[in-house]
């Protein structure tokens, strides 16, 4: 974990304290070898994306997880996501991590690549690259589930 840690959680969007929840428990999971927090994450991501799209969602975060484990240079600083007032602090390799992961879905390709080389700090991170791309294509076919059922959100013209 990271001793910087002062960025507030309430300057990212919905969908990127989202991601930071179910990326926070991914890295807890590799730290501690612990498949009970890879259980967590899924069920997150099940409860906010839906059964059929939360695993999707969950397997490109993994891959990004993996993907950066890979190529990054230097550790990967993340908080807790038990502590109550971690879960409200985002440290500065968290924020790049998500800002990859929005480029990931806003941009093409040129800039996803040059984002990842960034964030892996290196001249070229192409797995890291494809693994942001993959999610953004990911993300970008579906939205946070609302809390109401999938019969009630019917609409039949």
């Amino acid at each position: 974990m990271t001793e910087h840690a002062s960025t507030n959680i309430q300057l990212l969007g919905e969908a990127e304290r989202a991601w930071l929840g179910i990326v926070r428990l991914s890295c807890m999971s590799y730290e501690h070898n612990r498949a009970d927090f890879l259980d967590r994450a899924m069920h997150q991501a099940e409860t906010l994306y839906g059964p059929d799209t939360g695993p999707e969602i969950m397997s490109r975060i993994l891959a990004l997880i993996r993907a950066m484990r890979l190529e990054r240079r230097g550790g990967f600083g993340y908080l807790s996501p038990f502590c109550e007032t971690c879960r409200r602090k985002v440290t500065a390799d968290e924020w790049e991590l998500i800002a990859l992961m929005r480029i990931g879905c806003d941009s093409s390709g040129s800039d996803v690549d040059a984002a990842a080389a960034e964030f892996a700090r290196r001249t070229h991170a192409p797995v890291l690259a494809g693994a942001a791309a993959r999610f953004g294509c990911a993300f970008a076919t579906t939205r946070i589930a609302s809390r109401t059922s999938p019969a009630t959100r019917a609409v039949l013209h």
